[in-house]
């Protein structure tokens, strides 16, 4: 599922800011997972993800940040896998887009009460 969001790119702070989120939903929990924190609304829809060292992570995947100080769009793909999510930034300048993948594994636990 893609759709276009709203985002924001702090260079100061090397965070990409992506949110989905609509006025009447309500953020009730987050992960952080890495350098990727993900807020949730009531229903575990995604409603924002921020990307901190986002030049620091697109520099490992081979692509120049300067991408996001030139961004004109930022939507987000999601995709189940048996293991886990699998996230897609996707940034869109005027002359270039990118997708760039990001892996969310599930750690399955058992836990046992006394």
């Amino acid at each position: 599922m893609e759709n276009k969001h709203n985002f924001m790119y702090d260079d100061f702070s090397d965070r990409l800011f992506i949110s989905c989120k609509k006025a009447d939903e309500k953020v009730i929990g987050s992960i952080r997972t890495l350098n990727v924190n993900i807020d949730f609304g009531s229903d575990n829809k995604i409603l924002n993800i921020e990307l901190k060292k986002a030049s620091d992570f697109l520099k490992f995947l081979g692509i120049k940040p300067k991408i996001l100080n030139e961004l004109k769009e930022a939507n987000l793909v999601f995709r189940n896998c048996r293991d886990g999510y699998l996230i897609y930034f996707v940034l869109k300048t005027d002359n270039q887009i990118e997708r760039i993948p990001y892996n969310i594994r599930s750690v399955k636990t058992s836990v046992t009460l006394k």
